[in-house]
């Protein structure tokens, strides 16, 4: 009984460690402030989902030590009564994230999905 539970354990700390590489994680912040200190500090080779204000994009650009990341914002043509939230990775950068989301003009918060850049579809991919 001792070696299954034993086994059981391993087992369990195995399947964690192989989808660690996997593993998303989600933050809320207040202010651009916590939420730039988020973003710089979160590990570029994980998915990340940050929850925050939509005032965030009023400030233009986040600065980590992989480089500035521009913010912004535009209400697409198409899709009237809707806001595209991006955050665009530094210039050449290899080690960053690559962020987007979506909310109705009058939401006063936004989810931002963000991938590293390494992981982004080749059509999607900055030259």
């Amino acid at each position: 009984m001792l070696r299954t539970l034993f086994l059981s354990c391993l087992a369990l700390v195995l399947c964690t460690a192989a989808n660690a590489a996997h593993h998303k994680t989600v933050s809320k912040s207040k202010s651009f402030k916590e939420f730039s200190e988020q973003f710089c500090a979160a590990k570029r080779d994980a998915q990340h989902i940050f929850v925050v204000p939509v005032s965030v994009f009023t400030e233009g650009s986040v600065k980590c030590d992989d480089g500035e990341s521009k913010l912004r914002t535009t209400e697409p043509k198409d899709d009237p009564g809707h806001m595209v939230f991006n955050v665009d990775p530094p210039a050449g950068s290899k080690n960053s994230f690559d962020c987007d989301g979506k909310a109705d003009t009058n939401m006063t918060t936004v989810a931002i999905n963000c991938l590293p850049v390494s992981k982004e579809a080749a059509s999607h991919q900055k030259n």
